[in-house]
């Protein structure tokens, strides 16, 4: 039973190296308390209030759309983004407005458990292509493309998860982003760019976008607050061209309920406008790189020679792959009788049975001991089955 009070997946004495969340002790921060009393003691409280402009909030737009430019060398105009409650609403939102029931989507193997579970909810058929340390499958990709082509079953949409993947942590290399917007530009296919762990690189400058490579032709690309500030805010954005934007702020979902959460958009508004997101990033890189490394350098300590894992340039997660007979599900069901939560390969895959070998490993939520302790408490698992 969960224990009251706790974070979703997890429980009392329990080590999660399962949630994808922001570490709890960055949330609460001094300066996020200080946007807030701001904005509330301002004239602009009233408005927040309310419902919101369609598009989201001016302030927050102007911000976004100026810092997004710079960073990935883009000309944006504010009329290329819209705020989104969070990137679940901007997937849904995709979803609904792009596919129809019983036409194709194309997603990596393995992705995002939720990403999956909302293209179902919209009755679509999923096909996966696999992915190595440099991305997607370039032949495997062209190869479905071709299968579905003859079928007659051209998707409409490929979605990706280029940086610092989820659950694997891998990024997708210039090259392969070249290769897969050479198919996506002959097969008419509309890239969906769920690109939310980019602000938090730890090594490199992560490769140029999407939409930044295809001047914002046939992408959409996602971002999000809730990993780099907090989840609870439900704030986030999508990019894309000028007309993609205006059917998202036209469909009846904005048009019946208006702007994504005004009130959060505002805060966070004058959050960045005092320069403190730059700040917190920065902060919460050096936690997130320490917490890797001292994630891989237990793997290293603690695993033996078959087990595989990878080494991530930023983001959240470490994708292990595990030996001969060895079942991800059964590691996770001896490690939780002992007190760490991890999270077994099936989910993440179109065809659950292709993740069986894999545990996703979170680095994000643990403190630094923690980490060191849960990697142990595995390997004690892995001897007890040798």
């Amino acid at each position: 039973m969960e224990s009251q009070g706790l974070p979703q997946g997890t429980t009392a004495h329990s080590i999660s190296l399962l949630l994808g969340h922001p570490d709890p002790t960055t949330l609460d921060t001094p300066q996020f308390q200080d946007a807030v009393r701001r904005l509330m003691s301002s004239p602009q409280a009233y408005h927040a209030l309310e419902y919101g402009d369609e598009q989201g909030n001016a302030m927050l737009i102007e911000y976004l759309v100026g810092r997004i430019s710079r960073e990935q060398q883009m000309a944006l105009r504010l009329e290329n983004l819209m705020v989104v409650a969070g990137s679940t609403h901007a997937v849904d939102m995709i979803a609904r407005l792009y596919t129809r029931p019983g036409g194709a989507v194309i997603v990596e193997a393995p992705t995002y458990a939720d990403a999956l579970h909302i293209f179902r909810d919209h009755g679509v058929e999923l096909r996966s292509v696999a992915v190595d340390q440099d991305g997607v499958m370039v032949d495997e990709l062209e190869k479905l493309l071709k299968h579905l082509s003859a079928k007659q079953n051209l998707p409409r949409l490929f979605y990706t998860i280029p940086n610092f993947h989820n659950p694997t942590g891998i990024t997708t290399s210039e090259q392969r982003r070249f290769e897969i917007l050479r198919l996506a530009q002959q097969y008419d296919l509309t890239i969906v760019e769920d690109d939310v762990y980019c602000d938090l690189a730890f090594d490199t400058a992560v490769p140029p976008s999407f939409f930044t490579l295809a001047d914002g032709v046939n992408v959409i690309q996602i971002g999000s607050f809730s990993k780099t500030l907090a989840p609870g805010l439900r704030l986030g954005w999508i990019i894309a061209s000028a007309e993609v934007v205006q059917r998202f702020v036209h469909c009846g979902t904005t048009q019946m309920g208006g702007g994504a959460n005004p009130l959060s958009a505002q805060i966070v508004a004058e959050y960045c406008r005092q320069g403190y997101w730059d700040t917190h990033l920065e902060r919460v890189r050096s936690l997130y790189r320490m917490r890797r490394d001292t994630l891989l350098a237990a793997l290293v300590r603690y695993m033996p020679p078959h087990v595989g894992w990878t080494k991530p340039l930023g983001g959240f997660f470490v994708w292990v792959t595990l030996p001969g007979e060895m079942r991800g599900s059964a590691v996770k069901e001896q490690a939780s009788k002992r007190g760490v939560m991890v999270a077994a390969g099936e989910g993440y895959f179109v065809n659950p049975g292709d993740g069986k070998h894999n545990l996703r490993l979170t680095y994000s939520f643990a403190s630094l001991s923690d980490i060191e302790t849960a990697v142990r408490i595995l390997w004690i698992n892995q001897l007890e089955r040798a």
